[in-house]
């Protein structure tokens, strides 16, 4: 009798740890969750019919999947994970991030949310990560996983569970609280799951079948694909450039050099971000510096041609070689390379971006901050904006402003 009562108290203890269903007593002989039960583990395990249908497809390991994802967050987990044991949040929750984004740094959902931690605008904006046309640090795999783990640490001051914690981490705090009060104010996570909404419920049940893996992947016969960046140095950039540009010249992966770069995100490396500096292979530093001519050539110096008072040459300053000799303008003594500009106004529509409008007009970003007197990127509809142009087509140029959004981005992605 004694027995009995003990067992029962265990059971009971247990279930406080062990949020399976509550109507299904079959998940307590279930080897999935006895094993998942066992690990030791801050979060309180979640399990249900989904959780178990997802640990079958990553022990499935399809085209080596499991094994690839497994790698990769290893190699940022080692890196990064001891930003949540600094703040007292528990390591395991850093694996939301192979959840999320599949550990990728460069990833971006269809609302907006960016990164490894998948985090939304207001909260890089509440933990200080930069978000700008060239610049999004919630792509920085070292500065989010800071934001995250202060993220996580705010949210369990509120929810005091690591689970809920979890699920309000991604769905955030009004979709948890509105799943709370539809599953009649219960603290219960079995309760409040089903009253998420289903992209929601999808994080936890992959957190919790990625928990298991985690832990149990050579009872499978995965092996783990290492994955790692190579090492790097920052160098500083003399004008803007694109990484596609850096990479030819170094024969770099372009890839390799984004994901070093993870933060840049249209691949161009400004000159504001010289503060922190681009990340390069560090057996390619020296060749960088060796190639800054050809990355980035000096303009041309305008000089005379002694042989033709007619005339001016335009010279290399690099080699000091001319490159092309050029009439003057009659009508005012000036190089007619000076004329070949005009200006064409232009009035921002809903949806226009700096660097849409830097598209259409074929020219940067800071080109028209620069003409229009601009310090931010910020626009706004009905705003005129003056864009230096070639006169000879200028007709074309004018039409843009009478081009639809759906037009504009055609024209855009065909140049």
């Amino acid at each position: 009798m004694k027995f009995s009562k003990i067992l029962l108290i265990i059971l009971f203890l247990n279930s406080l740890i062990a949020v399976a269903n509550p109507n299904d007593s079959n998940y307590l002989r279930d080897p999935f969750y006895i094993k998942l039960s066992k690990l030791n583990s801050q979060v309180p395990v979640f399990y249900n019919e989904q959780v178990k249908r997802q640990i079958g497809l990553y022990m499935r390991n399809t085209n080596n999947s499991s094994a690839l994802l497994i790698g990769k967050t290893q190699y940022y987990y080692n890196l990064y994970a001891s930003k949540f044991t600094n703040h007292a949040v528990p390591i395991q929750l850093f694996l939301i991030s192979a959840v999320n984004s599949e550990s990728n740094s460069t990833y971006i959902d269809n609302d907006g949310a960016s990164g490894q931690w998948a985090l939304g605008y207001p909260i890089a904006k509440k933990y200080n990560l930069m978000t700008n046309s060239y610049i999004d640090e919630r792509r920085n795999p070292l500065k989010s996983s800071e934001a995250a783990a202060l993220y996580f640490k705010d949210l369990n001051l509120i929810y005091t569970d690591w689970l809920k914690t979890l699920a309000a981490f991604r769905s955030g705090p009004i979709n948890l609280n509105m799943a709370i009060h539809r599953a009649n104010n219960s603290l219960s996570y079995a309760k409040i799951h089903p009253q998420l909404p289903l992209e929601f419920q999808i994080i936890t049940e992959k957190y919790m079948a990625f928990w298991y893996i985690w832990n149990y992947y050579s009872e499978s016969k995965i092996v783990p694909v290492k994955y790692k960046l190579p090492d790097t140095d920052t160098v500083q950039v003399q004008k803007e450039i694109s990484l596609s540009s850096i990479a030819f010249q170094l024969n770099i992966s372009e890839e390799i050099l984004k994901q070093s770069n993870s933060e840049l995100r249209i691949g161009i490396m400004p000159i504001s971000f010289n503060s922190t500096g681009l990340k390069l292979p560090k057996d390619k530093i020296s060749e960088y510096h060796e190639k800054l001519l050809i990355l980035f050539p000096p303009p041309p110096v305008i000089v005379l041609d002694s042989t033709n008072k007619d005339s001016f040459l335009l010279f290399n300053t690099a080699s000091n070689k001319p490159l092309i000799a050029v009439e003057k303008d009659d009508e005012d003594d000036k190089p007619a390379l000076n004329n070949t500009k005009t200006t064409v106004n232009y009035t921002v529509k809903k949806g226009d971006g700096l660097l849409l409008i830097a598209d259409l007009f074929d020219c940067r970003v800071s080109d028209i901050k620069k003409w229009n007197g601009m310090k931010k990127d910020a626009i706004y509809s009905g705003q005129k904006l003056k864009l230096q142009v070639p006169k000879k087509k200028l007709a074309e140029y004018k039409k843009i402003n009478s081009l639809s959004a759906s037009q504009k981005k055609k024209l855009a992605k065909r140049s």
